[in-house]
């Protein structure tokens, strides 16, 4: 295995979707390439007026359980990528900010940022259609390399396989 300390990175985005987990399957494998590090960024952003004052008290979540369920979603991401990487080789932040400005500020001096879509990409090699605002302004504002991964265009091995019994 490539030296992990070449100071190489990889930032991926995680938010426990299917897309996201696809995005950390491809990172793992690249970083295991790249001999480098792989860092998982979830951004959890609580700001206390961003609950409507007229939803009734039980609606509203609190900020333990949210943050219990941060925790859970990056340990899920840490154990993906550890089927293809060194435990070593994983590092796993909970971001107290908006996902936009967690992801570009951990980006900045990586080797290239990893984010999952559920859309669908027209063709192979082009980006998905209508990216969420978050992708966007990634696409936009980053300044290392960024890789989409969507889920319909992850390599068969990790998708369900269908066995087809016609001859």
């Amino acid at each position: 295995m490539a030296d992990i300390l070449t100071g190489r990175r990889i930032v991926v985005g995680v938010d426990g979707s299917a897309a996201s987990d696809a995005a950390v399957r491809w990172a793992a494998r690249e970083a295991r390439l790249r001999g480098a590090i792989l860092q998982l960024v979830h951004a959890h952003h609580d700001e206390p007026g961003a609950h409507a004052p007229y939803a009734p008290c039980q609606c509203v979540t609190t900020g333990d359980w949210e943050h219990t369920a941060a925790r859970a979603v990056l340990t899920n991401a840490a154990g993906i990528a550890r089927c293809d990487l060194l435990p070593a080789q994983v590092t796993a932040e909970l971001a107290e900010d908006l996902p936009v400005r967690a992801l570009l500020e951990r980006a900045a001096d990586a080797d290239m940022l990893v984010l999952g879509t559920s859309r669908p990409a027209p063709q192979h090699g082009l980006p998905p259609r209508e990216m969420g605002p978050v992708g966007r302004d990634c696409l936009r504002l980053a300044s290392c390399p960024v890789v989409v991964i969507s889920v319909s265009r992850e390599p068969l091995s990790h998708q369900r396989r269908t066995v087809s019994t016609d001859v």
